[in-house]
């Protein structure tokens, strides 16, 4: 009777466990249906990307790739016609003001410096020939001049001896006699005072001839000093201490004048260049803190300048250095700068989700505590850096978002995550 009983009870408990097993897969397939109806859309988790909303210093930098240009840089060019002889250093080397760059020859400035030398002395033993001439003429003139006051002095004391008796009456002096002598010391005196006056005229005269032959003296001078200038001008030297950055001659080559012939760059006065992108420009200003990477060393400097246009996606920005380069700094070295736009202490921030624009009001998906839907959630951005943004509103310290590309999905309220 026992082994009947028992096996009543078994066959009855295998019968049940169908409605049983029925009832768990009707009781599944209820809370999935009831899970798909909270959510517009469903995605799989494989494909999302999550970040955590944190809070501590919130430090906003812009980075930018370039290299180091010099700020003074110097082109050397051609101040004469001429046929390049040798080029002394190549680029790279470090000069010195006043070391030899380049020489050129040319053999017809040769010939016009010796020609010219000819011609300059030359003009200068004509001009003293001039002069001694001169002054003999005026050695003569002035002879004649004295000789003319002697003979009207002379005339003079006879006509002033011969007033004297003639006034007396006492007729040593006849009138005839006496007018005569009148009449000759006058003619003297007016010989004397034309050849005074050509003496006087012949003295301006070589004064004003000499100042002509000084002139023209001069003006051969500087023709000799352009000719020796030029014949100076085949040397070319450096002229500033400076790196030769480039060459842009061949020995044998023949360059005209105002030819470029090497490039110089001072090694002490160099900037950064540095591109950066534009969506990130609009943070950046004049006078802001930057970092320049050498790669060996990290240097400080400021922003100085901001190009206006851009370049195949890019902005200029120049940053003069505020320290001391290292030794290995030297023109065109690739370098990489950040630029300290802002540092917020105790700021809300995440990782940086994907078209979230600084300073801008977004659309961002939180997840629920169990991770298993995300609510689309109106965020109000504030400062962005490259990687991560600042929250100013709609999201807590701790809550988790969607940083991947949601765009095929924007539109929902609500998304199951699978």
């Amino acid at each position: 009777m026992d082994i009947s009983v028992t096996n009543k009870k078994q066959n009855r408990l295998k019968s049940l466990w169908p409605f049983a097993l029925l009832i768990v897969v009707i009781a599944l397939a209820l809370n999935y249906s009831f899970s798909l109806a909270q959510a517009d859309f469903f995605v799989d988790d494989e494909t999302m990307v999550y970040a955590k909303v944190k809070q501590g210093n919130f430090y906003v930098s812009v980075r930018g790739t370039g290299t180091l240009v010099a700020d003074n840089i110097q082109w050397l060019a051609a101040s004469v016609d001429g046929h390049v002889e040798r080029v002394v250093v190549k680029p790279g080397k470090v000069v010195k003001k006043g070391e030899l760059i380049i020489a050129l020859s040319n053999p017809q400035l040769q010939q016009l410096l010796e020609e010219t030398e000819w011609e300059l002395e030359a003009n200068i033993a004509e001009s003293k020939a001039s002069e001694v001439e001169q002054k003999s003429a005026i050695l003569f003139q002035k002879a004649q001049m004295l000789d003319a006051k002697m003979n009207f002095e002379s005339s003079k004391l006879k006509l002033d001896a011969q007033k004297e008796l003639f006034d007396k009456k006492s007729g040593a002096v006849s009138r005839i006699d006496y007018e005569k002598t009148t009449l000759e010391t006058a003619q003297l005196n007016q010989r004397w005072q034309i050849q005074d006056k050509i003496w006087q005229t012949m003295i301006e005269n070589l004064v004003a001839q000499n100042n002509a032959r000084q002139s023209r003296l001069n003006k051969m001078r500087k023709t000799l000093e352009r000719a020796e200038q030029q014949v100076k001008n085949l040397m070319v030297y450096a002229t500033l201490d400076s790196v030769v950055q480039e060459v842009a001659v061949e020995p044998g080559q023949r360059i005209t004048m105002g030819s470029s012939l090497a490039k110089l760059a001072q090694q002490g006065s160099l900037i950064a260049e540095l591109q950066v992108a534009e969506l990130l420009i609009s943070e950046v200003r004049i006078g802001q803190q930057v970092i320049v990477d050498t790669r060996n060393s990290k240097v400080s400097g400021v922003v100085s300048r901001i190009e206006p246009t851009v370049v195949n996606g890019s902005v200029q920005v120049d940053v003069d250095f505020t320290q001391a380069l290292p030794s290995d700094a030297r023109p065109d070295l690739s370098v990489e700068g950040e630029i300290k736009i802002t540092d917020i202490a105790n700021a809300l921030y995440v990782s940086r989700p994907i078209f979230a624009q600084s300073n801008s009001t977004s659309t961002l998906y939180k997840l629920d505590d169990d991770g298993d839907f995300a609510q689309r959630t109106q965020v109000k951005l504030g400062k962005g850096a490259i990687n991560e943004i600042q929250i100013i509103e709609g999201l807590a310290l701790g809550d988790k978002v969607v940083i991947s590309d949601t765009s095929s999905w924007q539109n929902f309220e609500k998304i199951r995550i699978n």
